[in-house]
């Protein structure tokens, strides 16, 4: 099986296999596949940031795969990521191993490349687990009724936000997006295509023509329903300060008259406790008497490639003031070369790589769960606990635990 990148001759073949792989896109009309011809092109003649690759079997395309080069950030650093998308195989090459082999050359890609973390959306949680894929933060669905959010004394700086706004909008995003672990640092095109969907607005606080906050959102209603009774779907929210805030929830209050559920897609874990009533209308109790609130899912995963090269990029990173000679040993079977033990100093929470020197304690895991442990989604001991990792010595689960502690899971709003 050959990898290469995909020539413009092969995308209609690339869009075929998509369309079948994932009937659920319904790109089936001569307007459909036109567009995501013109798209595919596009990306390929003009995107530094973005290529489809294929996998080739004695000449024909039997799947393929859309790489994204991000920046995202680790804490208070940028770090570069590898992302893949619209991971797509055959029908007629299914259980042939080519998702597989696509994968394992997604990750040499990146690797040749100095880039030591990758991230995806998994159409299979387990399959993506098998290859060394941790979990992310979950993201929750809210279902509020507008007059459950709190209505602020003002409105008065929300406006809707034009394409011709673009470039403010990018401005704040990314001024948010480097305070905020896990963000991806973005660029105008990640917002033009979003905002040019038809039934897609965006709203947002505007002071001297400064963005201070955005809302992107749509309508969202049911055919049974009556035309003057919609609901309102948030895709993205974004606010600098509390007052950006208020404004931008009385906004979505104000529109109780004609719009009858608010739906939130967040990852902020303590949204419910800002609405005056947080279950979601449907009257079902999880015994003995919890109001059910909101949905959740399972949804982006991270990966490190290489440990003990990650774990260097990311020296100027400060461990929580943690004291601690540790010996960590990471379980790689979809990456070999990344089967190994490394050793890490911590000096009053600064961190430096060693050879092999007497450590306080050890602790092996496998590549997925130090990949979210890494990334702040759980801590240490819950996977002690669960029998995910194991320590030489229990006395020092609190420290590792600190050690790997973060007050803030990473938030990622790309879509790929």
């Amino acid at each position: 099986m050959e990898i290469k990148r995909i020539p413009t001759e092969d995308i209609n073949s690339f869009i075929e296999i998509v369309s079948r792989s994932y009937p659920g896109m319904k790109v089936v009309s001569d307007d459909d596949i036109q567009k995501m011809t013109d798209r595919f092109i596009d990306i390929q003649e003009n995107d530094t940031t973005k290529a489809l690759y294929g996998a080739y079997q004695s000449g024909k395309l039997v799947g393929g795969m859309l790489f994204h080069d991000f920046e995202m950030m680790f804490y208070g650093q940028k770090v570069p990521v590898g992302g893949i998308g619209m991971v797509a195989v055959d029908l007629l090459h299914k259980k042939e191993r080519v998702a597989k082999t696509m994968l394992e050359y997604f990750h040499q890609h990146y690797l040749e490349r100095g880039v030591y973390m990758t991230a995806l959306y998994p159409f299979r949680p387990d399959f993506y687990k098998k290859m060394g894929y941790g979990y992310g933060t979950k993201k929750d669905r809210y279902r509020v009724q507008p007059q459950h959010l709190p209505k602020g004394p003002s409105k008065s700086h929300i406006a809707y936000i034009s394409l011709g706004q673009i470039g403010d909008l990018v401005t704040f995003y990314n001024k948010m997006a480097v305070q905020t672990h896990g963000l991806m640092i973005r660029s105008e095109k990640d917002f033009e295509k979003p905002m040019k969907q038809p039934g897609n607005y965006t709203i947002g606080y505007i002071d001297n023509g400064e963005i201070k906050g955005y809302a992107g959102f749509s309508f969202k209603s049911e055919t049974r329903d009556s035309f003057l009774q919609n609901d309102i779907l948030i895709h993205e929210f974004m606010y600098e300060d509390s007052e950006v805030l208020s404004e931008m929830l009385t906004f979505f209050h104000s529109q109780q008259d004609q719009i009858r559920s608010i739906y939130f897609d967040t990852q902020d874990e303590h949204f419910h406790h800002l609405l005056t009533d947080p279950s979601n209308g449907s009257g079902h109790l999880i015994p003995h008497a919890f109001h059910e609130s909101n949905t959740q899912g399972v949804g982006l995963m991270y990966r490190v490639l290489d440990t003990e090269k990650f774990m260097d990029s990311v020296k100027g990173h400060h461990f929580n003031g943690v004291e601690l000679a540790l010996e960590i040993k990471v379980s790689d079977t979809f990456l070999p070369e990344n089967d190994k033990r490394f050793y890490v100093h911590f000096e009053d929470g600064k961190m430096t790589i060693q050879k092999e020197t007497k450590t306080d304690v050890a602790i092996e895991l496998d590549i997925a769960d130090f990949s979210s442990m890494l990334m702040g989604v759980l801590p240490f001991h819950a996977l002690y606990t669960y029998g995910k990792a194991k320590i030489s010595d229990p006395a020092y689960v609190a420290k590792v635990t600190q050690l790997f502690y973060t007050h803030q899971k990473p938030v990622c709003f790309n879509r790929f």
